[in-house]
């Protein structure tokens, strides 16, 4: 049999939630020492020739009557069973399977002839038998599952490459040279774990938008752990952003610092060693900016800009990456009194619902701003622009900051499912969070979310 190089293209990413339930779920499974299976049907997302992401819609742990033989050295489970998920989840979708099944012990596991023998049969079963054309991907895993080896196999069921697995929204490997014991920086951060903070400096954000709110939670994100940044902004400096930009001076701004320059300022005084911090300063529709955005772990978007938050939403479901997006909006009622509101918003990933759906972007507008300029004064004339921008205050887009640096930061040890989204708006005088009920926000025939409508593109 031939099998190719470990290839770091394919990956298998299981969100944390989704995977603590599953992994419980085949331990709950076992008896004794039985080996047991679990099933994962994945979206498969191509993000160039070579590189492709796999994210589970659905998973299943068959019960130990589903099985017609299992033990410590092999199982078969019953065919009506088998047909069941043939019918269920491979014959009108368009999803990949992926077989996970664990051997007995606690070393570090491989695929025994008899797993080689099996999967080969089954990848060449499932080319014969549907014209989608399933790929099988398979694992194998210790016992306790913790440690594994993932592999896909091609369509002839003759050769296969490896698979990186990820049981976490982002690309996060084990960190080269990691010392924790020598910084003392996070010793206050160790109640959330080595891991947690092992993840924090690998992870590499995407911030569109590096203004009064962007700043903010660059600098916080930053203070959490995270070193590796892309920044993508085209604006400058200017003597009315110095109100909300910490660490930002009336020179910087005479000097027309570009926006990007200054936040990589303020996360280099953060680590002096140890951090890349790349710099766009263009638009978020410039090619460059594109393809850097593609190999990041998030995108973080935080503009004031609706052309840019669509953007910034078609890229995350284009190249399937988490996206957070922050605003802030402030209005004055007729009586003088002041309504504030901050918004953090996090679509579910590969859509389902979206920032077009959630009203997050007004369409109208963000065609007006991606708009020549004539054509833009034009619309400032005829009243669908504003003459100015809206007000803003530090106050209010360090709350929003800080909010979506907890969500991330809870996105990343998985103590907060937003396998769903997440919508929450924060209201001032009022001092309240609303959560949004996003099953509200599912919009099946959105043109921008919708998986068909994207198969199309």
């Amino acid at each position: 049999m031939n099998n190719s190089h470990p290839s770091p293209q394919i990956s298998l990413h299981i969100p944390p939630a989704t995977w603590n339930s599953f992994r419980q779920a085949m331990l709950n499974a076992r008896k004794s020492n039985e080996e047991v299976i679990g099933f994962l049907f994945c979206q498969r997302h191509q993000i160039s020739k070579r590189q492709v992401r796999y994210f589970p819609q659905v998973w299943v742990v068959p019960a130990p009557d589903c099985y017609e033989h299992q033990s410590a050295s092999g199982l078969v489970l019953k065919e009506e069973f088998h047909l069941y998920l043939l019918e269920n989840y491979l014959s009108q979708g368009k999803l990949d399977v992926v077989h996970v099944h664990t051997h007995a012990g606690q070393e570090t596991p491989s695929f025994s002839g008899v797993d080689n023998r099996c999967e080969s049969e089954y990848a060449r079963f499932l080319n014969s038998r549907f014209p989608q054309k399933h790929r099988l991907i398979s694992g194998v895993f210790d016992e306790s599952m913790q440690q594994s080896e993932f592999r896909i196999w091609n369509k002839k069921g003759n050769s296969f490459e490896a698979v990186n697995f990820y049981p976490s929204w982002f690309e996060i490997g084990e960190p080269q040279n990691w010392q924790p014991e020598a910084d003392l920086m996070f010793a206050r951060q160790k109640v959330f774990g080595e891991v947690f903070q092992r993840q924090l400096s690998e992870l590499t954000v995407t911030l569109i938008g590096c203004g009064g709110i962007g700043a903010v939670f660059a600098e916080q994100l930053g203070r959490l752990g995270v070193k590796k940044w892309l920044l993508v902004d085209p604006d400058s400096l200017e003597i009315v952003n110095l109100n909300r930009m910490p660490g930002a001076t009336r020179q910087m701004a005479d000097q027309q610092w570009y926006k990007v320059e200054y936040v990589k300022q303020l996360i280099k005084k953060i680590y002096e060693t140890g951090s890349c911090v790349k710099t766009i300063p263009n638009s978020i529709a410039h090619k460059t900016a594109q393809r850097e955005i593609a190999a990041s772990d998030l995108i973080v978007v935080a503009t004031d800009n609706h052309r840019s938050r669509q953007v910034a939403q078609e890229l995350a479901l284009k190249y399937m990456r988490p996206l957070v997006c922050l605003g802030t909006h402030i209005d004055i009622k007729s009586d003088g009194v002041p309504r504030m509101y901050c918004r953090v918003t996090v679509p579910p990933l590969g859509g389902g619902w979206c920032l077009m759906c959630g009203n997050i972007i007004n369409l109208q507008r963000a065609a007006l701003e991606s708009a020549p300029v004539e054509i833009e004064n034009l619309a400032s004339q005829a009243g669908y622009l504003e003459g100015i921008n809206e007000p803003a205050v530090f106050w209010l887009n360090s709350i929003c900051a800080s909010t979506a640096v907890g969500v991330i930061q809870g996105m990343v040890s998985g103590f907060l499912n937003v396998e769903q989204g997440l919508d929450w708006i924060y209201q001032f005088p009022q001092c309240q969070w609303q959560h949004t009920n996003t099953d509200y926000l599912i919009t099946p025939d959105c043109y921008f979310c919708s998986s068909d409508e994207r198969d199309l593109v």
